[in-house]
């Protein structure tokens, strides 16, 4: 069995490649972001999935004349090249995507588009990369299993909650639809990446992150999500060009599945990505925790804040192996396991993977289970519970510990470990894998 290593980056998009698998001819320009106010737009035109490729417009709804022709005018005056559109219906905003076809400097640009009167934003449209790589085999890949639902104390937590009743949305990459571990999990899978095959079955970090969160439990298959009772929503924003290179994401389509998750009934979205600000993305994540969602983000390796983990009010989880075990050597005090986890890949199989994107995804899940167990739990209250159920400071949240706290309950070890293995604990062995 291999070991997958996943991060998460953010570049700037300058001259990278398209973000549609059908557009990559074009590779040397620059792309653009440009919104525009639409106050009209009905919130009965919500965004569905894209259609392949920059050069195929994906919008299919009503835009107002004002601002379709606003759209045209700035495209003319600046000498760009309209690529795509689509409606931010959470901040009612039209969202275009240009190509830079001049001679200007971006930034000069930029500045210019943001002194017209028509227009509402200007930004440069990032790149976000999916980084994966195989290390050595694991000697006795069976011995570390259960480590993390041990860290966790999930043995125990799962007594009291399952995460019944609530709904994670997962931006990532798409998953694999057709896991055992997934299939009866996933109730929503939209993509606003590209047309790819139905089953989804190249996308293993998605396909990780929500089998972290919500594997199936007593199926006789072999692993247990943290919240295996919860609902999941798979927005799939990252793609993969080349299946031998990372899954690459883009403001664009992040835009457009925040805006999407905005508007859903969802409790809480998981975010394991990060890198440099993006003023879009940060106002739809604003958005997000104005209307009771939690937010919840991987942190970046080299500890320096960006979008999203420098938003006030996205709780930032980092690996529990990240740069210590002090708080006084981490930047962010939430911390759980990301190190050699059992996670589902695509096509049915079972592998060990590691970094903050999976402690992320754990805390999505304990989230879920707090939620299911007290609706409407605001995110401070949330950031409360996981702080206090670390047995000890620089160390992992624990689910138990929080839940007993929440529930006013006892029966968690100090320690944080479980009294019982999760096989037993769930009736179900691993020799399955």
């Amino acid at each position: 069995m291999k070991q997958l290593w996943f991060v998460v980056v953010l570049v700037s998009f300058l001259g990278a490649s398209s973000s549609y698998a059908d557009d990559r001819s074009s590779t040397e320009d620059t792309r653009i972001l440009v919104t525009y106010a639409d106050p009209g737009m009905s919130n009965s035109a919500r965004a569905g999935p894209s259609r392949p490729g920059y050069n195929r417009r994906s919008s299919a709804y009503l835009v107002s004349v004002g601002v379709k022709r606003a759209a045209n005018r700035i495209a003319k005056d600046f000498g760009l090249r309209v690529i795509d559109e689509w409606p931010i219906l959470p901040l009612k905003l039209h969202c275009m995507v240009y190509s830079v076809t001049g001679d200007v400097p971006l930034e000069q640009l930029l500045d210019q588009l943001r002194g017209r009167p028509e227009v509402e934003s200007a930004q440069r449209l990032n790149q976000f990369e999916v980084f994966g790589s195989l290390a050595a085999d694991v000697v006795d890949p069976y011995s570390k299993l259960q480590h993390n639902f041990r860290t966790l104390g999930l043995a125990e937590a799962h007594q009291w909650s399952l995460g019944a009743g609530t709904s994670v949305t997962i931006i990532d990459t798409g998953a694999d639809l057709n896991h055992p571990e997934l299939k009866t999990q996933i109730k929503t899978h939209v993509d606003f990446a590209d047309v790819a095959s139905g089953d989804f079955i190249t996308d293993a970090h998605g396909t990780a992150i929500a089998g972290v969160i919500a594997a199936a439990s007593n199926n006789g298959v072999g692993m247990i999500g943290v919240a295996p009772s919860t609902q999941l929503t798979v927005l799939k924003a990252c793609w993969y060009e080349r299946q031998d290179m990372p899954a690459v994401c883009d403001s664009f389509t992040l835009a457009k599945a925040l805006s999407h998750a905005v508007d859903s009934d969802t409790d809480i979205i998981n975010l394991s990505i990060g890198g440099p600000s993006d003023p879009l993305l940060g106002r739809l994540v604003k958005l997000a925790l104005m209307r009771g969602i939690v937010v919840v983000a991987a942190a970046p390796a080299n500890q320096t804040a960006g979008f999203p983990a420098e938003i006030g009010g996205v709780i930032v989880v980092e690996s529990e192996q990240q740069l210590g075990s002090t708080d006084q050597s981490h930047q962010f005090p939430v911390r759980a396991p990301g190190d050699e986890i059992l996670v589902p890949v695509p096509g049915g199989g079972f592998d060990y993977a590691s970094g903050s994107s999976l402690s992320a995804a754990h805390i999505s899940g304990v989230i879920a289970l707090l939620v299911a167990e007290q609706p409407g739990l605001s995110r401070d209250d949330v950031n409360t519970l996981l702080v206090d159920s670390r047995p000890m400071v620089g160390k992992s949240v624990n689910a138990c510990r929080a839940l007993a706290r929440l529930l006013q309950r006892s029966g968690c070890r100090d320690d944080g470990t479980v009294t019982q293995s999760l096989s037993e604990s769930h009736g179900q062995a691993h020799d399955d894998l």
